[in-house]
């Protein structure tokens, strides 16, 4: 399944990475001093939330994710 993440900067000079479908069970955002850095982290969230699902013995979407600013 593919969905938008959309990349913002905060007041604080910071970038934040977060899912804008509802279709998704789970959520997942990113964080970091630059684009870059979100981007990563959110992939690791992607990664970790995976592991999670793994564990639980769930059934896991996977995501193609687009970036948008």
């Amino acid at each position: 399944m593919k969905v938008n993440v959309i990349i913002e900067r905060g007041k604080d000079g910071t970038y934040g990475a977060y899912i804008s479908s509802d279709n998704v069970p789970y959520g997942l955002i990113g964080e970091g001093k630059t684009v870059e850095e979100a981007k990563e982290d959110f992939y690791n969230s992607y990664e970790e939330m995976k592991e999670h699902y793994k564990v639980e013995n769930k059934n896991f979407i996977e995501l193609e994710f687009i970036f948008k600013s």
